[in-house]
Protein backbone atom coordinates (compact mmCIF):
# COMPACT_ATOMS: atom_id res chain seq x y z
CA UNK A 1 0.00 0.00 0.00
CA UNK A 2 1.40 3.15 -1.16
CA UNK A 3 1.81 5.94 1.51
CA UNK A 4 0.43 3.70 3.89
CA UNK A 5 1.68 3.03 7.73
CA UNK A 6 1.45 -0.60 8.48
CA UNK A 7 2.11 -0.41 12.61
CA UNK A 8 2.14 -4.39 14.30
CA UNK A 9 1.99 -4.37 18.30
CA UNK A 10 2.16 -7.36 20.68
CA UNK A 11 2.22 -6.82 24.29
CA UNK A 12 2.32 -9.13 26.84
CA UNK A 13 0.71 -8.31 30.49
CA UNK A 14 -0.97 -9.29 33.36
CA UNK A 15 0.66 -11.27 36.37
CA UNK A 16 3.09 -13.65 35.79
CA UNK A 17 0.67 -16.08 36.98
CA UNK A 18 -2.25 -15.14 34.49
CA UNK A 19 -0.16 -13.53 31.77
CA UNK A 20 -2.02 -12.77 28.40
CA UNK A 21 -0.60 -11.89 25.18
CA UNK A 22 -2.08 -9.55 22.87
CA UNK A 23 -0.94 -8.85 19.62
CA UNK A 24 -2.56 -6.74 16.70
CA UNK A 25 -2.04 -4.34 13.32
CA UNK A 26 -3.44 -1.21 12.36
CA UNK A 27 -2.77 0.36 8.33
CA UNK A 28 -3.42 4.03 7.75
CA UNK A 29 -3.56 4.97 4.44
CA UNK A 30 -4.66 8.45 3.22
CA UNK A 31 -8.11 8.53 1.79
CA UNK A 32 -7.45 11.18 -1.41
CA UNK A 33 -4.82 13.55 -2.65
CA UNK A 34 -5.49 16.04 0.55
CA UNK A 35 -4.65 13.97 2.67
CA UNK A 36 -0.62 14.31 3.34
CA UNK A 37 2.17 13.16 5.70
CA UNK A 38 3.84 15.32 8.52
CA UNK A 39 7.32 14.03 9.81
CA UNK A 40 9.10 16.12 12.62
CA UNK A 41 11.83 16.03 15.47
CA UNK A 42 9.63 18.63 17.84
CA UNK A 43 11.38 20.05 20.90
CA UNK A 44 8.24 20.00 23.45
CA UNK A 45 9.32 22.36 26.07
CA UNK A 46 7.34 23.22 29.88
CA UNK A 47 4.80 25.79 28.04
CA UNK A 48 1.58 23.88 26.29
CA UNK A 49 1.97 24.25 22.72
CA UNK A 50 0.40 23.41 19.78
CA UNK A 51 2.88 20.06 18.60
CA UNK A 52 2.10 20.14 14.71
CA UNK A 53 3.76 23.01 12.90
CA UNK A 54 5.12 23.65 10.08
CA UNK A 55 5.38 21.91 6.42
CA UNK A 56 3.96 18.76 5.35
CA UNK A 57 6.14 16.65 3.72
CA UNK A 58 6.41 17.24 -0.04
CA UNK A 59 5.54 13.64 -2.09
CA UNK A 60 5.45 15.12 -5.76
CA UNK A 61 8.54 17.43 -7.00
CA UNK A 62 8.33 21.16 -6.67
CA UNK A 63 9.72 23.56 -8.54
CA UNK A 64 12.53 25.67 -7.51
CA UNK A 65 12.00 27.99 -5.56
CA UNK A 66 8.75 26.88 -4.38
CA UNK A 67 8.33 26.38 -0.37
CA UNK A 68 6.86 22.97 1.21
CA UNK A 69 2.74 23.32 1.82
CA UNK A 70 2.61 25.07 5.51
CA UNK A 71 -0.03 22.78 7.71
CA UNK A 72 -2.84 25.06 8.94
CA UNK A 73 -4.40 25.05 12.12
CA UNK A 74 -8.12 23.64 10.88
CA UNK A 75 -6.37 21.08 9.51
CA UNK A 76 -7.34 17.31 11.20
CA UNK A 77 -5.54 14.87 12.44
CA UNK A 78 -6.58 11.83 10.80
CA UNK A 79 -3.38 9.66 13.11
CA UNK A 80 -1.17 10.78 14.97
CA UNK A 81 2.63 8.70 16.26
CA UNK A 82 4.58 10.13 18.61
CA UNK A 83 7.80 8.77 19.82
CA UNK A 84 9.60 10.56 22.68
CA UNK A 85 13.59 10.18 22.25
CA UNK A 86 14.27 11.45 25.25
CA UNK A 87 15.51 9.02 28.22
CA UNK A 88 14.52 11.06 31.23
CA UNK A 89 11.83 13.60 30.26
CA UNK A 90 8.22 12.98 29.82
CA UNK A 91 5.34 15.08 27.62
CA UNK A 92 1.61 15.21 27.99
CA UNK A 93 -0.83 15.52 25.24
CA UNK A 94 -4.36 17.37 24.99
CA UNK A 95 -6.75 16.79 22.11
CA UNK A 96 -9.33 19.62 23.14
CA UNK A 97 -7.77 22.87 22.81
CA UNK A 98 -7.48 22.58 26.45
CA UNK A 99 -3.72 23.44 28.01
CA UNK A 100 -1.71 20.39 28.19
CA UNK A 101 -0.20 20.43 31.79
CA UNK A 102 0.80 17.74 33.91
CA UNK A 103 -2.15 17.53 36.65
CA UNK A 104 -4.83 17.32 33.51
CA UNK A 105 -6.81 14.44 33.85
CA UNK A 106 -7.51 13.71 30.42
CA UNK A 107 -4.14 14.24 29.00
CA UNK A 108 -1.88 11.46 27.23
CA UNK A 109 1.11 10.94 28.90
CA UNK A 110 4.32 9.59 26.83
CA UNK A 111 6.80 8.82 29.14
CA UNK A 112 10.83 8.81 28.65
CA UNK A 113 12.09 6.32 25.49
CA UNK A 114 8.20 5.62 25.10
CA UNK A 115 5.87 5.55 21.87
CA UNK A 116 2.23 6.27 21.67
CA UNK A 117 -0.13 6.66 18.75
CA UNK A 118 -3.87 6.85 17.49
CA UNK A 119 -6.17 7.89 15.10
CA UNK A 120 -8.10 11.25 15.95
CA UNK A 121 -10.68 11.89 13.68
CA UNK A 122 -12.00 15.11 15.22
CA UNK A 123 -9.08 16.51 16.38
CA UNK A 124 -7.58 19.86 14.62
CA UNK A 125 -4.34 21.03 14.38
CA UNK A 126 -4.74 23.81 16.56
CA UNK A 127 -6.34 21.71 19.94
CA UNK A 128 -3.75 19.46 19.46
CA UNK A 129 -1.14 21.15 22.37
CA UNK A 130 1.65 19.43 24.27
CA UNK A 131 3.61 19.94 27.20
CA UNK A 132 7.01 18.47 28.79
CA UNK A 133 7.27 16.60 32.23
CA UNK A 134 9.89 15.54 34.15
CA UNK A 135 7.54 13.13 35.49
CA UNK A 136 7.79 13.37 39.68
CA UNK A 137 8.01 17.43 38.75
CA UNK A 138 5.92 20.22 36.95
CA UNK A 139 7.80 20.30 33.78
CA UNK A 140 11.88 21.90 33.39
CA UNK A 141 12.79 20.19 30.51
CA UNK A 142 12.40 19.54 27.24
CA UNK A 143 11.16 16.42 26.05
CA UNK A 144 12.40 15.32 22.07
CA UNK A 145 9.93 13.62 20.05
CA UNK A 146 9.55 12.50 16.61
CA UNK A 147 5.58 13.49 15.02
CA UNK A 148 4.37 12.01 12.60
CA UNK A 149 0.86 12.97 11.39
CA UNK A 150 -1.31 11.84 8.82
CA UNK A 151 -3.75 14.99 7.82
CA UNK A 152 -6.51 16.09 5.87
CA UNK A 153 -5.14 19.53 4.71
CA UNK A 154 -8.80 21.50 4.64
CA UNK A 155 -7.28 24.48 3.93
Amino acid sequence: MADAATISITATMLPDEIAKTFSGSMIVTPDDANDKWYYKLTSVTTTSAILIAGNYISQTAIAVGTGMTAVHGNDKVKFLFVQNTSTTDGMYMSFDNAAAVNSGADNVFVGPSQTWFGRLPNTIVTNLLAISSDIGDVGDASAEVLVAALLDDVA
